[in-house]
């Protein structure tokens, strides 16, 4: 990843959400630049050792998104923005649409607003999400597919995409859109069952829990490894093709819900498999089977993923050993 980081040295970048799973991922990797790193979140990271260690060296602004005064402190004079902070969880967003309306349309607007007046000329980098496409589309599925979101959080996963592409035909703001698979690896806490399906199914395997595979777990799914996501973001930062476009971001390939379970199982060495019903809120925003057409990607960026699934959750098991204990 060191050709990545390259175009980093020495440039003013500020990662919004820096403290979740993926910001985690991505201040990692930033802090092997030379860099000069800011970090606007509205938590503080876990207890883990290894989380608080990352940001020894980094500036961060406690804030949250939605915060007019604190973004517009966060974003002056910086150059590339990885605009990661939001609400996460599709399925908790249908039960409570004003607060994802709030955090994930108007916290975007509040940071591009920011950004427009304070930053012109900065690069914005926005991860959205495979679940802004409409179910049943052929596969793989690309850009110019169907857009129809069966969760509030996709619909306005949707819209802040469409807040950046304004912005950037408005007012020339430099933006990339990466819409993100199912992203999985380390750092992501274990109570963040909501999403992040991997994840949560490694830290159950690890205790020796059951894994609840809903029906016959037969929808396939398009897996990525989040160093690869990583990767992908860090080329978007620097990569002037890119700039005003949509970009799947994925494996591209199509592993099935009970694969994906039972590969946990077996690298772990401990858990089990239990199918169970769908439950009602999940069975109405399930999207179906879904692979991602990577092949934009590869064009604008040079991008491909490197890690596929098995040794990829092989690789999460042994740094969550490694980690020891929260």
């Amino acid at each position: 990843m060191q050709e990545t980081l390259e175009p980093y040295s020495g440039r003013r970048v500020l990662v919004t959400g820096g403290t979740g799973f993926i910001g985690l991922n991505l201040v990692e990797a930033l802090s092997r630049s030379r860099a000069s790193l800011r970090v606007l979140s509205r938590s503080w990271p876990s207890p883990s050792p290894a989380a608080r260690r990352l940001f020894e060296k980094v500036e961060f602004v406690k804030a949250d998104i939605r915060d007019e005064v604190a973004v517009e402190s966060a974003v002056k004079d910086v150059e590339v923005v990885f605009n990661l902070a939001g609400r996460s969880g599709a399925t908790v967003s249908n039960t409570s649409p004003l607060d994802d309306l709030d955090v994930n349309g108007r916290g975007q607007l509040t940071l591009l607003e920011a950004c427009r007046k304070l930053a012109p000329l900065a690069r914005v980098v926005f991860p959205s999400s495979r679940l802004v496409y409409r179910p049943g589309e052929r596969l793989p599925v690309n850009e110019q597919a169907a857009t129809g979101p069966l969760t509030i959080y996709g619909i306005h996963k949707l819209a802040a995409e469409h807040y950046h592409l304004l912005y950037r035909r408005s007012y020339d703001l430099p933006v990339v859109v990466l819409r993100v698979t199912n992203p999985y690896g380390p750092y992501q806490r274990e109570e963040q069952n909501r999403y992040g399906i991997v994840n949560w199914f490694i830290h159950l395997a690890l205790k020796g829990a059951q894994l609840p595979v809903y029906g016959d777990g037969g929808q396939l799914r398009d897996y990525v490894h989040v160093d690869d996501v990583v990767s992908a973001l860090l080329l978007a930062g620097s990569c002037d093709a890119a700039d005003g476009k949509v970009i799947n971001i994925g494996s591209g390939e199509a592993t099935s819900f009970l694969e994906m379970a039972n590969t946990i199982v077996h690298h772990a060495g401990a858990g089990g498999v239990q199918s169970v019903p769908w439950p009602a809120d999940a069975s109405r925003v399930e999207s179906g089977d879904f692979v991602a057409d990577t092949s934009l990607a590869a064009r604008l960026l040079g991008w491909q993923p490197r890690m596929r699934l098995d040794a990829g959750i092989a690789d999460v098991i042994g740094r969550y050993r490694a980690a020891g204990p929260a």
